[in-house]
C-alpha cells in the first residue's frame, strides 16, 4: 500500500468488507511507537463526544430554542 502525493491511502475492499467500513464510518489514527493503527469509531463514542463539547455550553445566554435548535441540528455529531 502507498500514501498518495496527498497523503491519502486506499483501504482494500476485503478489510473495508470484514470490518463493515463504509463512507460514513468514522475512523481514528492511533500511534503506538512505530506503528500506526486505524481505529473505528463506533456510534456510542461519537455520541459521548459530542456530550463531552456541549457540557456547560447551555450554562452561556442560550435560550431554550438554541438549545433545542444545537440539539436536532443535523452538523452535530
Amino acid at each position: 500500500m502507498r500514501i498518495t502525493a496527498d497523503g491519502q491511502i486506499t483501504i482494500p475492499s476485503e478489510i473495508r468488507e470484514v470490518l463493515n467500513i463504509s463512507p460514513d464510518v468514522e475512523l481514528a489514527f492511533e500511534i503506538e511507537g512505530d506503528r500506526l493503527y486505524l481505529k473505528k469509531i463506533q456510534p456510542a463514542d461519537k455520541i459521548s463526544t459530542w456530550i463531552d463539547t456541549m457540557r456547560g455550553c447551555a450554562a452561556g445566554n442560550l435560550t431554550t430554542e438554541q438549545i433545542i435548535t444545537l440539539t436536532r441540528s443535523d452538523d452535530n455529531p
